[in-house]
């Protein structure tokens, strides 16, 4: 049985179309993975006397959001350690879109 080999004839053009391949291969993934991000946008809301993140996320959320995640959500954004909020202070509520 005769085992076929295939001998490189130029080795300078076989490598420089290996990167071709792997260089247009990195440029496809990487557009794919920035083109589908996109920037959080926030809005500014001053905290009223009696304001609760709970109240806060029943008039800001959208629907399909769970009211536990918002105000999850709205702490992180803020580096909240505790619910409390402070009246005439300014918090970032994610804003709709």
């Amino acid at each position: 049985m005769n085992k076929k080999r295939y001998v490189l004839k130029n080795r300078m053009r076989f490598f420089g179309f290996l990167f071709f391949v792997f260089l247009i291969t990195f440029i496809a993934v990487y557009t794919a993975g920035v083109s589908g991000y996109t920037e959080p946008v926030y809005q500014t809301l001053t905290v009223k006397s009696g304001d609760t993140l709970w109240s806060i996320a029943q008039q800001h959320k959208d629907d399909d959001c769970d009211i536990r995640e918002y105000i999850y959500n709205v702490k992180k954004i803020n580096n909240m350690d505790s619910s409390m909020l402070i009246a005439d202070t300014s918090i970032l509520i994610p804003a709709e879109e």
